[in-house]
């Protein structure tokens, strides 16, 4: 048996000793003195002494026993598993205070407010003697109470002042984070707060196992999962085409295109959007009109942006999620990019057209014509592949590979951890004969899959592209122009290519064999030819797909890597290109110095800035939410119970979990206690009346001595019998 409310208990045992002590502090001590009729006095007294102590006793014994049976009432006595459940434990909650957790519901109130003032309720119940730590889901998972504490005012006070952050929900982190402070003894309890919505939970990561030992009782409770449908409309992407070597700079056109997505209720409905920044001046606003059902769409801009560049956002009207109805992007201003083409000085090369290698006709394609503006918008720059270094890496935006077999092994660690910081490699196989295995050792350090064969396989008779070419988002300007471009291009050699995921393929023969491939690494891009821009390859050079297909290389490619390189508030720390950055200021942190140590995660979206040791700010990267997120779709009980089965039994706070409690409470001794404390007090006063007016006491017992006893029993009869 146990005590809801053990100080109670202890309080009303030591109370039963207050009867007790009264009764001794009464008792008069006076000195004796003999007078005449003491005698007498002293006869009287020893004949009543026991009877007097026993009532004394009796009484003394009634009142101790109700103020300590009362006391423990108060207490609350359980017995049974109720005792195990409801005795004094630690209660570890974990508070969902991601993204989807800013949705405001049709009260007025956000989610989290509703389910902190759950935890607050929770809390408040606790005995004083529980305790309770705190841990937010939110990515990046965080403790906010950490102890436990009992100090319960206090945790009320910090989960009552919570905002909702922008970055995904962790629930396996915060399990994970939980489960490490488990006390190894005692009741524990794990209530996790949540709605189980479709960005609160991660089918990639599940939560850790969370067992019973002989020594500890670990309780789960979660949250009833929400079966509410609201609606919410998310901007998902903000994608600028044609830059860096668009002349946008300069004042014309630039093609901006926004990315929408809807979760949730998909019913007919208009969504404004409008386009924001110091990059450009006023906007007309665009509207999208969604159809039900329909969950994307993609809307165009076309904008004119100071010749500096800047902040771009895009925003639309506030709904019932407003944490992801913005996105920011940075506008690169008018800057040449920096092209390296690592190659073998040829004097024999230059004129005929048969003697051109594949970084020469790559570099025809990036500037087909010397009377173009565009010319003004790149540097190309040669270098041989033996001497290559770090240096010749500085102000590159884009580096193509033509002899990557003489690259030296010890470069592969330099090249990925320039590709990483948002560098764009292009890597053309080499035209003549090699057996150096060249291709695996490159890959492996860049952490890509494939696997590139050492010698290429000549076709008879020659392959085409087909017209059909998978979606990328390299060629996604041009994607419309394949069905006429590709039919064109004959392939006679190509380096097979094996592990290539779907995503990964740009272009491919008519066999499905890879062409093109392009794959991320960190915030910079791969781009691997399976068939190098050679005549003795394949007449693409010739070809008029061989020039867009470049220039998107180079524009979309250099795009995506910026793009790759922002934040993700609680997901990834954004990419700072510009050499010389000693410190970070992050919004809503402290300054960070960047020493080499692994950076925090954003918590806040807005722009960072990187500061050199001069303390000049000299580059600025944006951090946006996560928006995956906020998809506000209920997953459903059956579904939320499998992904948290793992950890083990659960359940769910609801109706069924109250008929539980009410049938446990009849374990509780309370009552019971009342109800006898009551009798208890009842029969102490009719005994103490009784006492009171003779009791036990024998009749014969109130003259001083036996015959005075008799002699007074004789006038009471005579009395009577005259009456």
């Amino acid at each position: 048996m146990t005590f809801v409310t053990t100080s109670l208990a202890i309080a009303g045992v030591a109370a039963a000793s207050v009867p007790i002590l009264i009764h001794l502090l009464l008792r008069r001590r006076r000195r004796p003195m003999a007078w005449a009729a003491m005698s007498l006095l002293m006869e009287a007294a020893r004949r009543h002494r026991r009877r007097s102590r026993l009532e004394q006793i009796v009484l003394l014994a009634l009142r101790s026993i109700i103020v300590a049976m009362l006391g423990v009432a108060l207490a609350q006595p359980l017995i049974g598993e109720r005792a195990a459940i409801l005795g004094t434990r630690t209660l570890h909650l974990v508070i969902d205070d991601g993204i989807a957790s800013g949705l405001v519901e049709s009260d007025g109130r956000t989610t989290l407010e509703r389910q902190t003032g759950e935890a607050a309720d929770v809390i408040g119940s606790l005995a004083g003697n529980d305790r309770v730590s705190v841990t937010l889901a939110g990515s990046p998972v965080r403790r906010l109470v950490f102890g436990p504490s009992t100090d319960h005012r206090s945790t009320i006070r910090a989960i009552e002042g919570l905002s909702s952050r922008e970055g995904a929900t962790d629930l396996a982190g915060a399990l994970e984070l939980v489960e490490s402070g488990i006390e190894e003894t005692g009741s524990q309890e794990i209530h996790v707060f949540s709605d189980f919505r479709r960005g609160s939970v991660d089918d990639r990561r599940r939560p850790p196992a969370i067992r019973d030992s002989s020594d500890r009782r670990v309780e789960l409770v979660a949250s009833r999962p929400t079966d509410v449908v609201d609606a919410n409309t998310q901007v998902v992407s903000i994608e600028t085409a044609r830059t860096p070597l668009s002349t946008a700079g300069a004042g014309d056109l630039l093609l901006v295109e926004v990315g929408l997505r809807r979760s949730g209720e998909l019913a007919e409905s208009v969504t404004n959007v409008r386009l924001e920044g110091d990059a450009i001046a006023g906007v007309e606003n665009r509207k999208v009109e969604w159809p039900a059902g329909r969950s994307e769409a993609r809307i165009d801009f076309q904008i004119r942006v100071d010749e500096d560049g800047g902040l771009l956002e895009a925003v639309i009207d506030p709904d019932a999620l407003p944490l992801d109805d913005r996105r920011v992007t940075i506008v690169p201003g008018r800057e040449a990019t920096g092209v390296l083409l690592v190659d073998r000085d040829d004097l024999g090369s230059g004129t005929r057209l048969d003697r051109l290698r594949g970084t020469d006709w790559f570099e025809r394609a990036l500037l087909p014509s010397p009377d173009t503006t565009i010319v003004e918008a790149i540097e190309v720059d040669r270098v041989d592949p033996a001497t290559i270094g770090v240096r010749d890496l500085e102000g590159i935006s884009l580096l193509v590979l033509g002899r990557p077999d003489l690259v030296p092994e010890d470069f592969n660690p330099t090249l990925a951890d320039w590709v990483r910081r948002g560098g764009v490699v292009v890597v053309l196989p080499p035209g003549q004969e090699t057996i150096r295995a060249w291709a695996s050792p490159m890959l492996e350090s860049l952490d890509l899959p494939w696997a590139v064969a050492l010698e290429p396989t000549t076709f008879d008779p020659p392959r085409r592209l087909p017209s059909e070419q998978p979606r990328s988002p390299l060629t996604g300007l041009i994607g419309s122009e394949m069905i006429e471009l590709a039919p064109s291009v004959r392939i006679e050699r190509a380096l097979p290519i094996e592990g290539v995921p779907d995503g990964d393929l740009v272009l491919v023969d008519e066999t499905g064999d890879p062409v093109v491939l392009d794959a991320p690494v960190g915030a910079g891009r791969v781009v691997f030819f399976a068939v190098t821009p050679d005549l003795e390859w394949t007449d693409l050079p010739v070809r008029p797909l061989m020039v867009p297909l470049v220039q998107e290389i180079a524009r979309q490619g250099t795009a995506l890597s910026r793009r790759g390189g922002d934040g993700v508030v609680g997901a990834r720390f954004p990419t700072l290109r510009t050499n010389g950055v000693e410190r970070i200021v992050m919004p809503g942190m402290p300054d960070r110095d960047l020493d080499g140590s692994t950076p925090p995660l954003p918590e806040r979206s807005g722009v960072a800035i990187g500061v050199d040791i001069a303390g000049r700010n000299i580059e600025r990267v944006v951090i946006n939410p996560d928006v995956e997120g906020g998809r506000i779709e209920p997953l459903g009980r059956d579904a939320v119970e499998a992904w948290l089965e793992p950890a083990g039994a659960w359940r769910f706070t609801g109706t069924e979990v109250e008929a539980v409690e009410a049938i446990d409470d009849r374990g509780s001794l309370a009552v019971t206690l009342v109800i006898v404390v009551l009798a208890l007090a009842i029969i102490e006063m009719i005994v103490a009346r009784w006492f009171a007016r003779g009791g036990l006491r024998n009749r014969r017992s109130r003259g001083l001595t036996g015959a005075n006893a008799d002699a007074e029993i004789d006038r009471d009869r005579r009395g009577g019998a005259t009456a």
